[in-house]
C-alpha cells in the first residue's frame, strides 16, 4: 500500500494538478516531474504483482460480487458455470432482463440463473441478518478484549527483571498460536465432550466431593445453551489468540527505552501509572495493528464455530456464509453474506482507527 501510494497515488495526484495549474497559467506544455517519471519506470516492475494479486484476490471478488446479484444456486450449478452468472448480470445491468425476487432464506429451484439485483444485500442491510451482526460485534469485543488482557499481561510478566527461564515460558505460551485452528477447536471440544471430556470427569468428581451441580449442568448443557456456549468458545478463541498479542506487545516492550522507566520512578510514579501513563502509549504504535489483524480473525472465526456447533445465533458470518453455500447451496446469497461481511469489517475498522487514533503513533525520544 506504501508503495503503491508513493510510486502511483501522488505521481497521478500530482500530475492532476499540474494539469490544473498549467490551464489557468495559458500553458499548452508541462513538463512533468520526476514523480511522473519515477512511475513510468516502476510500472513495468510493478506489473507482474498486480497481475498475480489481480488473478489471486481481484477476480474472485469481481465475481463473487457478480453471484450476489443473482439467484445462483445448486440447481443451476450448470447454467452458472457455463456463463449463466455473467450473462444474467450483464443483461440486467444493461436493463434486458427485470430483476427476479430473491430471498436471502429462500432457495431458488430454477436449473438457470437469473438477476435479481442488489435485492440479497439490500434485505442484508435492511436488518435480515440483524441477530449475527449483534452477535458478531460482541462476539468480536469479547474474544478480543480477553486476548489483549492475557497477551499483554503474560508480555508484561515476562519483560519484568527476575522472571527466570523467559525464554522458555515465551515458546510455551507461543505454541497455541503454532497450532492450525481446525486442530486447536477439536482439542477443545475434546476437552469439553459432554461424555468423554476430561472437564466433564473433573466436574462430576467436583460434584461428589463439592456438592456443586452448576459445574456438570454446565458440561452436559453447553451445547444448547447460548450463555455456556459462548464460554466455551471464549475459552478456546483466548487460548488459541493470546500468542499473538503477547510477541505483539513483547516486541513494543523491548523498544521502549528504559531510561524512560528511570525517569518516571525519580519522578515518584506508581507502578499502575507508570503502565497507564508510559508503557500503554508507546505501546500504541505496534499493540493497535495487531488488534487490527485479530480483530478481523475473530469476526471471521470458522473452525472453532465449526467444530464445537454452538446454537444459533451463535454464529459468525463465515460460517453462515459456509452454510448457505455447502448445506443449501444458495450461491448467490453466500456470496450476498462475503461482501456485507467485508462491508461491516471495513467500516468497524474505520472507526476502531478514528477511536484509538492509531495513525497518530508516537515517537521513542
Amino acid at each position: 500500500a506504501y508503495g503503491f501510494r508513493e510510486t502511483v497515488w501522488k505521481p497521478v495526484l500530482h500530475m492532476g494538478q499540474t494539469r490544473v495549474w498549467a490551464s489557468r497559467q495559458g500553458l499548452s506544455r508541462v513538463r512533468w516531474s520526476s514523480g511522473f517519471r519515477s512511475l513510468k519506470t516502476a510500472i513495468p516492475w510493478l506489473l507482474p504483482g498486480l497481475v498475480i494479486l489481480g488473478l489471486i484476490a481481484g477476480y474472485p471478488m469481481l465475481f463473487q460480487g457478480a453471484m450476489a446479484l443473482t439467484d445462483f444456486s445448486s440447481t443451476a450449478i450448470k447454467d452458472g458455470l457455463r456463463g449463466g452468472v455473467w450473462r444474467e448480470v450483464w443483461s440486467g445491468i444493461t436493463g434486458q432482463v427485470e430483476p427476479v425476487q430473491a430471498r436471502i432464506f429462500q432457495r431458488s429451484l430454477s436449473k438457470e440463473v437469473h438477476y435479481s439485483g442488489p435485492t440479497l444485500i439490500l434485505q442484508l442491510v435492511g436488518g435480515a441478518a440483524s441477530e449475527l451482526v449483534v452477535f458478531g460485534i460482541i462476539w468480536t469485543g469479547l474474544s478480543l478484549f480477553l486476548q489483549t488482557f492475557l497477551g499483554l499481561g503474560a508480555a508484561w510478566m515476562l519483560h519484568q527483571e527476575g522472571v527466570r527461564f523467559k525464554r522458555l515460558w515465551r515458546v510455551i505460551f507461543i505454541l497455541p498460536w503454532a497450532i492450525p485452528e481446525f486442530v486447536a477447536a477439536l482439542i477443545w471440544a475434546q476437552v469439553f465432550d459432554p461424555r468423554f471430556g476430561w472437564f466433564t470427569h473433573a466436574a462430576k468428581t467436583w460434584y461428589e466431593t463439592a456438592d456443586y451441580p452448576g459445574a456438570v449442568n454446565f458440561i452436559t448443557q453447553w451445547q444448547g445453551n447460548p450463555t455456556y456456549a459462548l464460554v466455551v468458545l471464549l475459552i478456546t478463541a483466548t487460548w488459541y489468540g493470546f500468542p499473538f498479542m503477547m510477541l505483539a506487545a513483547t516486541a513494543g516492550l523491548k523498544l521502549i527505552p528504559a531510561e524512560i522507566y528511570d525517569a518516571a520512578a525519580m519522578d515518584g510514579a506508581g507502578t499502575f501509572k507508570t503502565f497507564t501513563l508510559i508503557t500503554l502509549p508507546l505501546l500504541k504504535p505496534l499493540l493497535i495493528p495487531a488488534v487490527i489483524i485479530r480483530a478481523i480473525f475473530s469476526f471471521n472465526q470458522f473452525y472453532i464455530f465449526l467444530v464445537l456447533q454452538p446454537p444459533f445465533p451463535l454464529a459468525t458470518f463465515s460460517v453462515t456464509s459456509f452454510n448457505f453455500f455447502n448445506q443449501f447451496g444458495q450461491y448467490g446469497a453466500s456470496a450476498a453474506i462475503n461482501l456485507f461481511t467485508v462491508l461491516i469489517l471495513i467500516g468497524l475498522i474505520l472507526w476502531f482507527s478514528r477511536w484509538s487514533r492509531a495513525a497518530e503513533g508516537y515517537t521513542y525520544a
